[in-house]
Parts: C-alpha cells; sequence; structure tokens
C-alpha cells in the first residue's frame, strides 16, 4: 500500500491528540497510523521542525552515504538545507512496522522538478510510559534510476 501525499499534503492527527499518540493509531483497514502520517506529512512539505518534533537528543542523518549525530536543533538546520536543495514534489508512504518501542517508516521522496527519486527510511523510538515517537534516525538515499 502507497500513500502519496502532494506539496500541501494533509494527513493530520485528530485535534486534541498529541500530535502521534498511541491513542491516535488507527486500525489497520482505516490507513498509516498518525506517526508515519506525520513523517509522510513533513517530507512532502519540506517541513524539517514537523518531522524532527519530538526528536531525541542525538538525531542521526544519512544523507546519500554520509552518516553524522548531530543535535535535534542542529538536525532541523541539515534538513531544512536538504528540503533547500532537493524541494518537495511528493512522498509515497511504504513500509510501515512497529516493533516494541521502534516505529520504522520506508517511503520515496521526489523532487518538485523530477529532478531525482530518493529512497527515505526513518526510525522513530518511544520513550518507556509515553505515548509520543521520538524521532532517532532520518536515511535518504537515490532511488536506483
Amino acid at each position: 500500500m502507497f500513500l502519496v501525499l502532494g506539496l500541501g499534503g494533509g494527513l493530520s492527527a485528530a485535534q486534541g491528540q498529541p500530535a502521534d499518540s498511541s491513542a491516535s493509531v488507527p486500525d489497520s483497514t482505516t490507513g498509516p497510523p498518525a506517526v508515519a502520517q506525520r513523517v509522510a506529512a513533513a517530507f512532502a512539505e519540506g517541513d524539517a521542525r514537523r518531522l524532527l518534533t519530538p526528536s531525541a537528543d542525538r538525531v542521526e542523518i544519512s544523507l546519500f552515504g554520509n552518516r553524522t549525530f548531530y543535535s535535534s536543533s542542529q538536525a532541523v538546520y541539515v534538513l531544512r538545507e536538504f528540503f533547500r536543495s532537493h524541494p518537495p514534489g511528493h512522498f509515497a508512504l511504504g513500509d510501515v512496522m512497529e516493533a516494541g518501542t521502534s516505529f520504522f517508516v520506508r517511503g520515496e521522496y521526489e523532487e518538485a522538478r523530477r529532478v531525482r527519486r530518493h529512497r527515505v527510511y526513518v526510525r522513530l523510538d518511544q520513550s518507556q510510559g509515553k505515548d509520543l515517537w521520538n524521532l532517532h534516525e532520518v536515511r535518504i538515499e537515490h532511488a536506483p534510476e
């Protein structure tokens, strides 16, 4: 199943709940969980802050094979620069999987001018007893032609 969002695509969590609380996770017949919607919308809109809210204190970002750990504040600037250099066209949500306290999202990011497609892998973790998923890792690779 793929979910395609265009620029300004508007998937959002229900009002009055945290953006990706476990209370807002729908069952498999109604669509992707709120945390996956948050990731998809952030990539579709090129919104680094939305992607990183909330995030771990240290975030691993791998852009085209260059892997570095950043503070959450630095990660915002790194991803803003990525979106500035590779403006969003649309994002197709691929595999979504929850395993214990980790959540994995895979998708495909296409630049606005359809210059290039990129594979995106995101890992989020949930603290014990907390509802929110904190972003821990973003990996972006060139998709094969």
